[in-house]
């Protein structure tokens, strides 16, 4: 099976000068979740039409090992087809068309579509579902309960206006089929464009097998045409990210209040409290907590029982078990050990202006408010900081040693 992305457009609703299907959602561009959709599936190298900014959505194309096909000018959804014409040429097997502005299809319904598609033996199938705002969507014609036609909403009379199955863009071709309606598409509409959507009634009336499946929920039928479709879609990512967790032991204070990103793993037993941020590629472990106002960025690993409290923010570090970090810290680039508590307003200084820089702090180490880490810095086991002190490189600090002034040094015990 092939499939072919269509992300050539502009997305002039969205006012922004980015593609549309570059804009992202927790990081991740539209087009990223589509294509992850697909490698799952087993399609792995899918062809992406491309146009607007064509290099810049290429550049991104590296990153999923898809092919790039140009469309010079944007001429319609059948004339994008037409220009991925070429390279299928020696291709074999059916053709799975999918917008790349539609992100929220779940596995399992891909998985319904393609099974129903293969048990029909249909030429071509598409996917649709039922919206109770159908509008902007093309209409899923049928005459005595089976499919016909499909019609784009500014083509559609009154009474057609009023069907609430709409076509959600996914098709399953036959691809000789495919090309040889194509060729027999007009654009005797009022966009004055080549539809995909026009090849279904050509090949009803030459008496090939067309099937709509309504198999998609409303949610997942949601395309990104304007910044409000785009927070819609990120709400729904978000949701189904939360009721994940939910469903693993993970407890939300205020779901409604906190963003979680796919691909992100929280422990059994952890309590996430409102305003959480947390980005893909974290981990956290058991018997947390985490909030509220807290943000963990990508690549933090977090051990169990640790606390990370009001106004923290955690990136790229790996914090060590019942690690306490609970006012108002920044903690970048730094690795903690087992049982440190960091005292408020700690802040790990981690770039010079050209590079990033770790600190390393051990196990059982007490971290005194407002401690200034001028990476890179070691911290060894059970050292404290006094609050104020500012710790840079080079200072010699050993097990066990009391560190105040600015710059840090060690104290006696009799001083301290």
């Amino acid at each position: 099976m092939e499939a072919i992305v269509l992300a050539a457009g502009k997305g002039t609703r969205m006012c922004s000068e980015l593609p549309k299907v570059l804009h992202p959602v927790f990081g991740k561009p539209v087009l990223g979740y589509v294509l992850e959709t697909l490698a799952g599936a087993g399609m792995k190298n899918p062809f992406v039409v491309v146009g607007y900014k064509a290099e810049e959505v290429r550049s991104f194309l590296k990153v999923y090992g898809a092919t790039a096909v140009l469309q010079r000018e944007q001429k319609g959804t059948g004339h994008a087809v037409m220009a991925a014409g070429p390279a299928l040429k020696n291709r074999q097997g059916p053709v799975l068309i999918w917008p790349g502005d539609m992100p929220l299809v779940k596995p399992e319904t891909l998985e319904k579509f393609l099974a129903e598609h293969k048990k029909s033996r249909a030429h071509v199938s598409v996917l649709s579902c039922f919206q109770e705002d159908p509008s902007g969507y093309g209409r899923i014609m049928r005459e005595e309960g089976h499919f016909a036609a499909i019609r784009e909403e500014l083509d559609a009379t009154p009474e057609e206006h009023v069907i609430r199955e709409v076509n959600t863009g996914i098709y399953l071709f036959d691809k000789k089929v495919l090309f040889e309606a194509l060729e027999r598409v007009g654009r005797d509409n009022q966009k004055g464009e080549y539809y995909l959507t026009d090849t279904v009634e050509i090949l009803r009336r030459e008496g090939y097998c067309v099937e709509a499946f309504s198999l998609a929920s409303a949610e997942e039928g949601q395309g990104i045409n304007s910044q409000k479709d785009l927070a819609t879609v990120t709400k729904k990512i978000n949701e189904r990210e939360i009721t994940k967790h939910q469903e693993e032991g993970v407890t939300f204070m205020a779901p409604e209040q906190t963003f979680i990103a796919p691909d992100v793993k929280i422990g059994k037993g952890t309590t996430i409290y409102p305003w959480c941020f947390i980005e893909s590629g974290v981990e956290i472990g058991r018997e947390c907590a985490i909030g509220p106002f807290a943000k963990i960025r990508h690549d933090t690993v977090i051990g169990d029982g640790a606390v990370i409290g009001s106004f923290v923010e955690v990136n790229r570090s790996h914090l060590g078990k019942k690690v306490l970090a609970k006012h108002l810290t920044y903690l970048g680039d730094a690795v903690i050990g087992d049982g440190t508590n960091i005292g408020a307003g700690t802040v790990t200084a981690n770039f010079d202006g050209k590079r990033k820089h770790q600190t390393l702090i051990g196990k059982n180490v007490m971290i005194g408010s407002n401690t200034v880490f001028v990476a890179p810095v070691r911290i060894p086991d059970g050292a404290r900081t006094g609050a104020g002190s500012v710790v840079i490189p080079k200072i010699k600090i050993k097990k066990g040693d009391v560190v105040v002034g600015v710059p840090a040094r060690p104290i006696s015990k009799k001083k301290r």
